[in-house]
């Protein structure tokens, strides 16, 4: 069995601001800050990506323990999916 992949939304705008990804929804016109790590994420999900793809990219960049990573890696998730910047597939 397959896990499902994360997906990001296409009709986002995004910029670098001092390291810091901002974005705005063209469809709904709200903005988001994601931060450093929520911007990692959001380049991470160029391609489709599991919950547990993006944990191991981000264990490499950060110095982080795994399961801490999961956790707050799928409650960031969990937040895009609410208000529609993430898909699963």
């Amino acid at each position: 069995m397959s896990e499902k992949k994360y997906t990001r939304k296409a009709d986002i705008i995004t910029a670098d601001m001092d390291g810091e990804l901002v974005m705005m929804d063209i469809t709904s016109g709200k903005y988001y800050n994601l931060g450093r790590t929520g911007g990692t994420i959001w380049n991470l999900l160029e391609s489709p990506k599991t919950l547990d793809e993006l944990v191991d990219a981000l264990t490499d960049k950060y110095d982080v323990d795994r399961a801490t990573c999961k956790a707050q890696a799928e409650e960031f998730m969990k937040t895009g999916l609410e208000h529609g910047l993430f898909f699963m597939e």
